[in-house]
């Protein structure tokens, strides 16, 4: 075995202080050394063979003018790739990234900084300290908090990180809305719960909270303008993980001083308005030390790709490429999902029509083994489908007539009976709970809704629950004075003037005024001003929040008009429903006499299973 000394030597600058895992991996092939900032004169970067770094344009000037173009340096999860590929290329040096994907680490930091702002966590626990925060009261410190259901999430670019943080802001019962900047990441997609925006502006004016999630570019640079961030919602909140210049600091500063924004979160921050003198007058502003896409089990990941890469370079002399994988997991799988719908679709009918014929025929019921068997060989089934149980089994495979063949005759015939009785069972719960679903249930076929999936007619001999799509289809249905049988908590919906042409929207009077309820006959539903969230105050009354005019309810005030003033429910605020949605007349439960005559549409309805609230387009 060679001497230590005669080893080529592997430099850690300023990044991995503790090379236990690097020693043991290189052992017999390279020694392993860290060397701070402190210690750039030692001479120890200039004798190195390969040099582990975190970025080479935060290295201070010194530091880079000491490394040569013979070494191979690897970058370990550099903020900014492409300023130090830049770099790099200007010094004539031989950089190569290696990084993982962050995704999962970046929507977790910013759910947590979410939570954050709105449950003011950061605020709370300083005060937690003093005898105030204790024995005095908690009622001023806990103005503003908000919690997550019913929120407005708008999220800007398409990233892995931006598809787990939606699933995250699902699962918190919140809305997710997306607007795809220039030159975003095609190949991944959000779940379908998400909406997706064709503006900028519109997602902001919707948005409760805003998150950034586009990569900097030319097109990316201050995205966030001054201009455009007038356009934000009053008492919105601003999270920015990615790169400052994303957004114009200065003008995101004048909004909190102006209190038009009611938080911003950031991960790391440049220029002199975000000293932390600064920080410390605004109470209601976070920021991390550019951490957001940290963790252990990244770093570790990491360092086990710098190790193999050091290895093939020793014992082949090859440099080697980059290694990152920062989308990486979230493509493969997005792209055996398509490759699995795609491989679906040929055979849709066929299933279909094999479950069809099972669910029609009686006599014909197989045991889940054979009926699996059945969809595969459908051109064998259909010359024996009107023959009984035991003329089918005869013209099946082999395999299919040996499971038969270990059956008795009586257990078969018993079999059989249980099967009808339990349809019959069946059968009268359907009949009690919905004709639709009898009458579907019956023929075997999906005339009575256009929603339904292969999943759903694989299912159909077993009672379901309704999907959010049924209640659309029994918007015909006449439910008078039971909101609760119409319109669901959560649901949002657009409503259509009856009387003229045009949708009914919220409008601000001027500019810091009030929110009044217009209609207008240019706007579509897509708009954010015509769009309503169903919040059930009891089992007859409900209330309709805005999203443009902040998630306030719809009122009528003593002049008879119909404003949002107030996000508290009180008997102005409370509503009961007659008719069905296509002829809707909305009653105010404080004056009676306040009548609103619309026609309702149902844009988005809550999941039964998840809960999750789902665009029905």
């Amino acid at each position: 075995m060679p001497s230590s000394s005669s080893l080529p030597l592997v430099v850690t600058l300023n990044c991995i202080e503790d090379c236990a895992l690097e020693l043991d991996s290189l052992s017999g092939v390279a020694t392993v050394e860290h060397v701070p900032l402190a210690r750039l004169s030692d001479g120890k970067i200039e004798s190195a063979a390969a040099v582990l770094l975190h970025s080479l344009a935060y290295l201070p000037r010194a530091a880079q003018r000491r490394l040569r173009p013979y070494q191979l340096i690897l970058c370990l999860g550099s903020a900014d790739r492409a300023c130090d590929s830049a770099l790099a290329s200007d010094l004539g040096l031989q950089l190569v990234h290696v990084d993982a994907s962050r995704a999962e680490e970046i929507a977790d930091s910013v759910m947590a900084l979410i939570l954050g702002l709105l449950r003011r966590t950061h605020l709370l626990s300083r005060h937690a300290l003093s005898a105030s925060g204790w024995l005095g009261s908690l009622q001023p410190l806990c103005r503003g908090m908000r919690r997550c259901r019913g929120l407005v999430l708008g999220i800007v670019g398409r990233s892995a990180s931006a598809r787990s943080l939606a699933t995250r802001s699902l699962a918190f019962k919140m809305s997710v809305l997306y607007f795809d900047v220039p030159e975003g990441q095609g190949k991944i997609t959000f779940p379908s719960a998400a909406r997706r925006m064709d503006t900028l502006n519109d997602l902001l004016a919707a948005s409760d909270v805003v998150s950034l999630h586009c990569a900097l570019t030319n097109d990316t640079v201050h995205i966030l303008s001054a201009e455009c961030l007038q356009h934000i919602k009053p008492g919105a909140f601003l999270v920015n993980t990615g790169s400052s210049q994303l957004l114009d600091d200065c003008a995101v500063k004048q909004l909190l001083i102006d209190d038009t924004i009611a938080g911003c979160a950031l991960d790391g921050a440049e220029g002199p308005q975000w000293m932390e003198a600064w920080v410390k007058e605004m109470p209601n502003v976070l920021i991390l030390p550019r951490s957001a896409d940290y963790s252990e089990e990244v770093w570790m990941e990491i360092r086990d790709k710098a190790i193999s890469m050091l290895q093939s370079f020793f014992f082949d002399g090859v440099i080697p490429k980059d290694a990152i994988s920062d989308e990486e997991p979230e493509e493969s799988q997005i792209s055996d999902d398509n490759e699995d719908e795609l491989d679906n679709q040929p055979r849709q009918k066929t299933l279909q029509a094999s479950v069809s014929e099972h669910v029609m025929d009686d006599d014909s019921q197989l045991s889940p083994e054979v009926s699996k068997k059945t969809i595969t060989s459908q051109s064998k089934e259909s010359s024996s489908q009107q023959q009984g149980s035991e003329l089918s089994s005869q013209n099946n495979s082999g395999s299919r007539s040996d499971v038969k063949r270990s059956r008795s005759g009586k257990k078969a015939k018993k079999r059989h009976a249980r099967q009808k009785s339990s349809q019959k069972s069946e059968t009268l719960e359907k009949e009690s709970t919905s004709q639709r679903e009898e009458d579907t249930a019956m023929s075997g076929t999906d005339n009575g809704s256009r929603f339904a999936s292969p999943e759903d007619t694989r299912s159909r001999k077993t009672p379901t629950q309704e999907s959010p799509s049924d209640y659309v289809l029994q918007s015909s249905k006449k439910l008078i004075g039971k909101p609760g049988d119409l319109l669901k908590d959560g649901f949002v919906i657009a409503m259509y003037a009856r009387d003229q042409p045009g949708l009914h929207i919220s409008r601000q009077r001027a500019k810091g005024g009030g929110w009044f309820l217009d209609i207008m006959s240019n706007v579509t539903k897509r708009d954010p001003a015509a769009q309503f969230l169903v919040v059930s105050r009891s089992k007859d009354t409900i209330g309709l929040r805005s999203f443009a005019a902040g998630g306030k309810l719809l009122q009528i005030n003593r002049r008879m008009e119909f404003v949002f003033a107030s996000h508290s429910f009180d008997v102005w605020e409370s509503w009961t429903l007659e008719g069905s949605l296509e002829e809707c007349r909305l009653i105010n439960c404080r004056n009676p006499v306040a009548v609103l005559e619309v026609r309702i549409e149902i844009l988005a309805a809550v999941g039964e299973d998840d809960g999750v609230t789902r665009w029905l387009d």
